[in-house]
């Protein structure tokens, strides 16, 4: 049995039909109720198992039901999927240290940071009475990288990466397994809307692929580190970002910098 938030849409939408295709009894979460409860007829259209809680992650209470409904539900917890994040609805006002405001910093980390800890702090021993569990962490490169904007969004996924390690490390022998996914770009139908032809451009110049990554991309690690397979891998945060991660920031313009480097 799963809980997956932020699932109405993107990449949540994609790891909770994946995992539902899988056999597990999926609890998506999200605060998009009409979306949300779309994904769980979806899944069901499929053959699957899926509960549609509405809930706003960053908020403790909503989240402590959220966690007791599965329960409820399902009689245990296997799998928490910690994806549910808030960045466009705070996008505008999250520049830099200097100007962001205290809402916009307060709101980003209820969701990106306390989300996650109010939800494995709530799914924990419900896991450990059913013999364990494996939860992810879902978050950006931001995490690793400065940027010229959104300092309370990076903030909040450097702070869920350590979290990840953490929780690894004092509930390892417990029976918990945790890991986080780093996503640099993913052309979600969101992504393809919002960003510019120009925009566009300029990430792919810094790719090291062919292509874009997509929903599909990054829900295939994400139920990787949930499932069996991955159970010698804990504490860690995989990056998934097409490359940007692996090189210096001039990239794109190599053959200014290095000349002389070979084609």
């Amino acid at each position: 049995m799963a809980i997956v938030t932020g699932a109405a849409q993107g990449v949540g939408r994609t790891v909770s039909l994946r995992l539902a295709e899988m056999g597990a009894s999926v609890v998506i979460n999200d605060i998009q109720e009409d979306k949300l409860d779309s994904v769980a007829e979806e899944i069901s259209a499929r053959g699957g198992v899926a509960l549609a809680v509405r809930a706003d992650v960053g908020i403790q209470s909503d989240v402590e039901k959220l966690v007791a409904q599965a329960e409820t539900t399902f009689g245990r917890i296997d799998t928490l999927v910690n994806n549910a994040v808030a960045y466009g609805g705070v996008e505008k006002s999250d520049l830099n240290v200097e100007v962001t405001p205290d809402n916009a910093w307060e709101r980003t980390f209820a969701v990106n940071f306390y989300g996650a800890v109010w939800a494995t702090r709530f799914a924990i021993p419900i896991m450990q009475r059913g013999g364990g569990g494996v939860i992810v962490n879902v978050g950006s490169t931001s995490g690793f990288s400065g940027d010229t904007v959104h300092v309370a969004y990076a903030a909040s996924m450097a702070a869920k990466y350590s979290l990840t390690r953490s929780v690894a490390t004092s509930h390892g022998k417990r029976g918990i397994r945790v890991n986080a996914v780093a996503s640099g770009l993913i052309l979600s139908p969101t992504a393809q809307q919002n960003l510019s032809p120009e925009k566009l451009e300029a990430y792919n110049a810094n790719l090291l692929v062919d292509e874009f990554g997509e929903t599909e991309d990054l829900a295939s690690v994400i139920t990787f580190l949930a499932g069996p397979e991955s159970k010698y891998i804990t504490g860690q945060t995989i990056i998934v970002d097409g490359g940007f991660q692996a090189h210096q920031p001039w990239h794109a313009q190599n053959h200014i910098v290095h000349p002389q480097a070979p084609i």
